[in-house]
């Protein structure tokens, strides 16, 4: 009898605590089934790697990936620049509608209640742990992730004993109007003697397969972004990188020139490289001077070393997933921000709306696939990738995003997403400003040039890729064809590129910036952190850039002279706080908890 009233208790405890104990374990269960997000970024890579046809480069671990995947070899980037180009990507929104389109814009500004790709994961029970450049540097958007930023421990200096000495020498020399003064780098390519975890990159992969192994062990899936800085300029890699590559057997561009008939605004001025001390005097595409062979070569010798202790990074990150026991249940994505010039037509980085610069590396790696290691044709955009990880993952696709899903591709190769694939590049010339659109269809890239303001057509560029040679994973354009095709040709595409690109006024201003009174009206901004997590303040200029941080501990205060019309952005390393103020008259504390 005793046993039987026990039995009937465990029953009526059972009962009643059904619907919310079968609530949680449903809740796990479709935790433990959605799939992790293992999200690897590369600064200024170009499809400079073995799977994309270079033979010269030596990649075995990103090939490895492809194998696994599908790689995409005609996706492109919104904007061949770091900042806006990631903006885009990470919030699935065309540049033109985010409003970031140069550097310094961070786009929280341009848009504050932006949801961003790892937020909306987190949304659906994802933990979002970052490591390295995702977006811009320094625009981390505490927002995205589940867990602060971690900082890197104190690395070795990579350069030899005397090298600030040389800077500070050669800064000396500058005129006192240069740019560079204050801010004249180290020279552009070091090869220390270092194992890989001594450096930036290496010691950051370190960090990523900590959290690899911890959050693989969690029952809440996982969104891991690594991001990259190599290749990116300066190119810093170990010596034995640097060994694996004979410079003399590595391509190098000759007899280059500007392509002819282009707007003189068209090209970029490679002044990238010229904030490195070794490379002072870089000449513009279209000086008489151009790099001596040696210089070039050495330049190239350090972009495909730093190629290959990158691929070494993501072997690395790769081995851990299987090694974890992972693989069976984690898309892996690659991809590059932009593509990257080496010396083509005479030009140096990125910054222009050609194929070399817009281009990027794409390998999508879904557990399951059916197409593992094939490739396709398909054009694809950067921002594609929000909507296809949400519907890799089984997760609601906002409808906010302007990208497209890729998995009909991802299920076969020959499907099409897209009819035209669209770049743009903002330049400023003899002081006005123009905005570049640059439509890539299956056949042809029409570039037009709009004026900023108006949106009045200033020019238009045409190139025929149907002939167009892949060097070493690498079409580069040669001639516009503008003048030398049927009107109506050039008709139809351009009213191709309006139908999802009218022209139409644009406006640098952000949605968040100061504005200052003209007068002397000055307030105190106290600002009182009561909150768990320090706090940042960024004071916002009038053209909506972020300016010298201002670190509030918690149970901290701090008192900021500001002017009437000032506007500060406060953001909590935890993520939990962003908001928006500015001074007012008489001063009013602000206190955040």
């Amino acid at each position: 009898m005793q046993k039987l009233i026990r039995l009937l208790i465990l029953m009526l405890a059972v009962g009643q605590a059904g619907p919310a104990a079968a609530n949680q374990d449903e809740t796990k269960r479709e935790a433990s089934t959605k799939k992790n997000i293992l999200f690897i970024a590369v600064d200024d890579l170009r499809p400079n790697i073995g799977c994309y046809g270079d033979t010269h480069a030596i990649t075995p671990n990103i090939d490895r990936l492809a194998g696994r995947g599908m790689q995409f070899n005609r996706a492109y980037c919104q904007v061949a620049v770091c900042n806006p180009s990631r903006a885009s990507l990470m919030t699935g929104l065309r540049p033109d509608k985010l409003g970031v389109w140069t550097l310094p814009i961070h786009f929280r500004e341009a848009i504050p209640d932006a949801v961003t790709m790892p937020q909306w994961f987190r949304k659906f029970g994802y933990t979002a742990v970052s490591h390295g450049k995702i977006y811009h540097n320094p625009t981390p958007d505490p927002q995205s992730w589940s867990e602060p930023i971690r900082p890197l421990r104190r690395l070795p200096d990579p350069y030899p004993e005397g090298t600030d000495k040389l800077v500070q020498s050669e800064m000396e020399k500058l005129a006192k109007n240069d740019w560079r003064q204050n801010n004249l780098r180290r020279p552009s390519t070091a090869a220390p003697d270092l194992p890989d975890n001594e450096l930036l990159d290496g010691a950051r992969t370190d960090m990523a397969i900590e959290d690899l192994r911890r959050l693989g062990k969690s029952s809440e899936p996982f969104f891991l972004a690594m991001g990259y800085i190599r290749p990116h300029l300066a190119w810093v890699a170990p010596k034995k990188y640097w060994d694996l590559h004979d410079p003399q057997s590595l391509p190098v561009s000759i007899d280059q020139h500007v392509i002819a008939d282009t707007p003189p605004y068209a090209p970029s001025n490679n002044s990238e490289l010229s904030h490195y001390v070794d490379l002072i005097d870089m000449p513009a595409p279209w000086m008489d001077r151009e790099l001596s062979e040696e210089k070039r070569r050495s330049l190239i010798h350090g972009y495909y070393a730093c190629v290959s202790y990158i691929d070494a990074q993501i072997g690395r990150l790769l081995d851990a997933v299987d090694e974890q026991g992972l693989a069976d249940n984690t898309i892996v994505v690659l991809w590059s921000d932009h593509g990257w010039k080496l010396g083509e037509n005479r030009g140096w980085g990125k910054m222009t709306n050609y194929e070399i610069d817009t281009r990027v590396p794409l390998i999508i790696a879904s557990p399951g696939m059916t197409m593992a290691g094939k490739q396709t044709q398909a054009l694809a955009e950067l921002m594609d990738l929000y909507p296809t990880l949400c519907d890799l993952a089984g997760i609601e696709i906002p409808d906010f995003v302007d990208g497209k899903s890729l998995k009909p591709v991802l299920n076969n190769p020959d499907d099409t997403i897209h009819e035209e694939a669209v770049s743009q590049y903002y330049r400023l010339h003899d002081g006005r400003e123009y905005m570049g659109y640059s439509m890539r269809t299956d056949r042809y890239r029409l570039i037009e040039w709009r004026d900023f303001p108006s949106g009045q057509v200033m020019a238009r560029e045409l190139y025929d890729h149907q002939d167009l040679p892949y060097e070493n994973g690498i079409a580069v354009e040669r001639k516009n064809v503008i003048n030398s095709v049927p009107s109506e040709l050039v008709d139809q595409l351009t009213r191709q590129l309006s139908a999802t690109h009218p022209p139409k006024k644009l406006n640098m201003t952000p949605a968040v910036h100061s504005n200052p009174n003209p007068g002397r009206w000055r307030a105190e901004l106290i600002l009182k952190n009561q909150s768990n997590s320090e706090l940042t303040a960024f004071p916002i200029t009038p053209a909506g850039r972020r300016g010298r941080a201002i670190r509030v501990a918690p149970d901290a205060s701090a008192t900021i002279s500001a002017r009437i019309g000032g506007v500060y952005v406060i953001e909590s390393t935890d993520g939990k706080i962003h908001e928006i103020h500015s001074p007012s008259f008489p001063s009013k504390p602000i206190v955040i908890e």
